[in-house]
């Protein structure tokens, strides 16, 4: 067994791991809006990107399950092949991209219609809530 074979079950274990968790801690965006206070012309894009990035998390939660469920299969076997851990480390990120790339574009178009003061709290929310999922 290779340090790269190593490194890559272990990149895998913490992507199954840190999937599972972030997903099973959707934020609270309900506080999230009655924080900010959001006025009736900004309700329709809050609630847009907010539904973005809700799609963004299940998928997460959904790629987690199936990362679990493979690495249980591949470890499974006498002789595991260690490189799919990191297959289906990029595959798992390739699949999830696009949606996370729509929540952006909801919460820039939101933000757009926020006052700065609105902004900052938004921002604040969103590193502190999802912020580990891009770390």
């Amino acid at each position: 067994m290779t340090l790269a074979y190593v490194r890559a079950v272990g990149a895998a274990i913490l992507l199954a791991v840190s999937f599972g968790a972030s997903a099973a801690a959707m934020p609270r965006f309900d506080k999230l809006e009655e924080t900010l206070k959001i006025r009736p012309e900004q309700k329709e894009q809050f609630d847009a990107a907010v539904g973005a990035t809700q799609r963004a998390l299940l998928a997460v939660a959904v790629s987690a399950m199936k990362v679990k469920q493979r690495i249980d299969e591949e470890l499974s076997k006498p002789w595991p092949n260690f490189g799919v851990f990191y297959d289906l480390h990029e595959e798992i990120l390739e699949q999830n991209r696009p949606l996370f790339k729509e929540a952006g574009e909801e919460w820039k178009k939101l933000y757009a219609l926020l006052d700065d003061e609105q902004v900052d709290i938004a921002k604040r929310f969103l590193r502190d809530n999802l912020g580990r999922l891009l770390r």
